[in-house]
């Protein structure tokens, strides 16, 4: 709709450690149904910036503005409620739970006004991911890497997010692995779920990013909308190309 804010929108983003800048000032924004590709080395700031998205991070200055509301100061839980979820890297799955009390979680920290009923929500989530329903009463551990990462994925999206978070996803996994969790998150992205993807290579996504950015020991590198860096481009950015401008 004309006129309506993006979901979320950053506006000189900075974090430190101390004296260490983590992430040099970074504007973006993300439309309703949007994806936004961040790329970068190890060390490169990812994570601290999707952490600080997420609240898990203190920023040093900058505003975060979800839905045209400053939640800036916002601590983690509430943003959750809001609206923002990060699936962190590693996959974040609770390691002696079953794979349903895994989804439970997810659904108990959806907002009040926006959690549907929990045997209808995971009734959907399972068609979805049909594995997970045929094993709900096993302990997590039983499951590969890639089926822990889809999880990971399932147990967010019961907590009802406007904007998913995730720090690389593929980290770990065998490529078929990696496949299989790409085709599942286009076609969340396809269904209007808006994405900031984290990753450290290019990534055979579906759908061309609306804006791609490449971070290099906290500095914005690039800051392209409607493209993706080619696997050249990046790697001259990973060995200290210009920075955005």
């Amino acid at each position: 709709m004309e006129g309506e804010h993006p979901v979320l929108t950053v506006e000189g983003l900075a974090v430190a450690y101390g004296a260490v800048e983590a992430l040099q000032p970074i504007s973006f924004s993300v439309a309703r149904g949007g994806f936004l590709l961040v790329l970068g080395p190890n060390g490169a700031g990812k994570s601290t910036l999707v952490r600080a998205l997420a609240g898990a991070t203190r920023v040093r200055a900058g505003r975060i503005l979800l839905d045209g509301r400053d939640v800036t100061s916002v601590p983690a839980y509430r943003r959750v409620r809001s609206g923002i979820t990060l699936v962190p890297e590693g996959r974040g799955t609770l390691p002696g739970l079953s794979i349903l009390d895994n989804l439970e979680l997810g659904w108990h920290s959806a907002p009040p006004h926006r959690r549907r009923p929990k045997e209808e929500r995971l009734e959907e989530i399972t068609e979805l991911f049909p594995f997970l329903g045929e094993r709900l009463h096993q302990d997590c551990r039983t499951l590969s890497g890639g089926e822990m990462q889809m999880l990971a994925i399932a147990r967010s999206l019961l907590s009802e997010p406007r904007l998913l978070l995730l720090d690389e996803p593929s980290l770990g996994l065998a490529p078929q692995a990696v496949g299989r969790v790409y085709r599942t998150l286009a076609q969340l992205n396809e269904a209007g779920l808006a994405m900031v993807l984290v990753e450290q290579k290019v990534v055979q996504f579906r759908r061309t990013p609306d804006t791609s950015v490449v971070l290099h020991s906290g500095h914005v590198m690039y800051n392209e909308p409607g493209r993706r860096p080619s696997e050249d481009e990046l790697a001259e950015l990973y060995l200290g190309g210009r920075l955005a401008s």
